[in-house]
């Protein structure tokens, strides 16, 4: 994990290069006001800025959370329960910047190269995250694929912990499909320790959400992941709302 202040981090942008933004293998697309990949000296680092119009078409009150914060938030969380998600720095309400990560989209993977090799602890520990944060925008666009290890990395976590859930994951659609005879199996994961350990009062810590009915919404999504050990049992819980 890279500890670095956010002075520290603006600095090191500053006196990187600018590189024209790698569509190709970065997911974010929305209409936001900037987007900026940088070279540093630590790697590549990109900054997203967005925009009171993005706000808007997402339907997102900023007073209760804006976009860059509950990208900040989502990835704090997912710090805290050992899930892997690039780093993410929160400079101001407004602007985030992250880590790169040179893997390709899910999209990009599909359409160039083929069939994913899936892991179910690793599908598994990733719908847990995109539950409990009530993510509705993961598309095939908005996770990374690590052919190496076969694993499912999710990016651009802004749309979380609003007050409802979204529809089945694109990669849990994929998983689904592929490996119907073993969703039910029993998957012992750190990761689910760690989210069902956690207090409400850590829970808060972690994830200050300002918003009284997405505060509720977040610990009852938690709630009901503690006894759950299947992906069969995480695909009702989307199935059943």
């Amino acid at each position: 994990m890279l500890i670095y202040t956010n002075k520290e981090i603006l600095s090191l942008i500053k006196q990187g290069v600018r590189l024209d933004l790698a569509t190709q293998n970065y997911p974010s697309r929305g209409q936001t006001a900037k987007q900026e990949l940088h070279q540093t000296s630590i790697g590549k680092l990109f900054l997203k800025w967005v925009s009171q119009r993005n706000h808007e078409e997402c339907q997102i009150d900023v007073r209760s959370g804006s976009l860059a914060e509950r990208e900040f938030w989502a990835f704090s969380l997912a710090k805290e329960i050992g899930l892997l998600v690039p780093q993410v720095w929160l400079i101001d309400e407004s602007t985030t910047v992250q880590t790169w990560l040179d893997y390709p989209d899910g999209h990009i993977y599909k359409t160039s190269t083929g069939i994913m090799e899936l892991k179910a602890k690793n599908i598994f520990e990733c719908v847990l995250f995109d539950w409990i944060t009530g993510q509705v925008d993961r598309h095939d666009a908005n996770y990374l694929y690590d052919l190496k290890n076969c694993s499912v990395i999710p990016v651009d976590s802004a749309h979380s912990f609003l007050k409802y859930s979204g529809s089945l994951p694109d990669y849990l659609h994929l998983y689904e499909v592929g490996h119907t005879p073993g969703l039910n199996d029993k998957i012992h994961s750190d990761v689910h320790k760690k989210l069902a350990g956690l207090s409400k009062k850590k829970l808060n810590t972690i994830v200050p959400l300002r918003n009284t009915n997405e505060r509720l919404a977040f610990t009852q999504r938690t709630d009901q992941i503690k006894r759950i050990t299947s992906i069969d049992g995480l695909i009702g819980l989307y199935r059943s709302k």
